[in-house]
């Protein structure tokens, strides 16, 4: 009995430094850091509430493009505010989000303290958006 026990405590440890190691990497991302990893680029984007897949790319020029999750294919605006909002505006209203870098390649939208959004960036327009 006493083996089990030490194995369980291990394995208890290796999942207590595996979550924290998680959670002390996740950083926000600073405006320029937002705007150099978003502009020309595409991103996989999962709405976490809703379980949609979306892509969306972003131009230089301030507006994007969105293939939504039925394919359609909406034009809107975004930007990036000084203190490091992530803006987009589809035609309904501005939203803006803190961006996170999970530092494994995954960022994350943050919205009210809550991950609303997960995605990857390609590397420009792949998808012709």
């Amino acid at each position: 009995m006493g083996t089990h026990m030490h194995l369980k405590l291990i394995a208890s440890s290796i999942l207590a430094l595996t979550y924290s190691g998680t959670i002390f990497s996740a950083e926000t991302m600073t405006a320029d850091a937002i705007n150099s990893l978003l502009t020309n680029n595409t991103i996989n984007c999962k709405n976490l509430q809703k379980n949609h897949v979306s892509s969306v790319y972003f131009r230089d020029d301030g507006t994007a493009t969105r293939l939504n999750h039925e394919g359609e294919k909406i034009p809107g605006n975004w930007h990036v505010t000084d203190n490091g909002q992530h803006c987009v505006d589809w035609g309904e209203h501005e939203r803006c989000n803190s961006v996170v870098d999970l530092g494994t390649g995954t960022y994350q939208k943050i919205e009210e303290d809550k991950p609303r959004a997960e995605f990857t960036v390609t590397e420009g327009n792949p998808e012709n958006l």
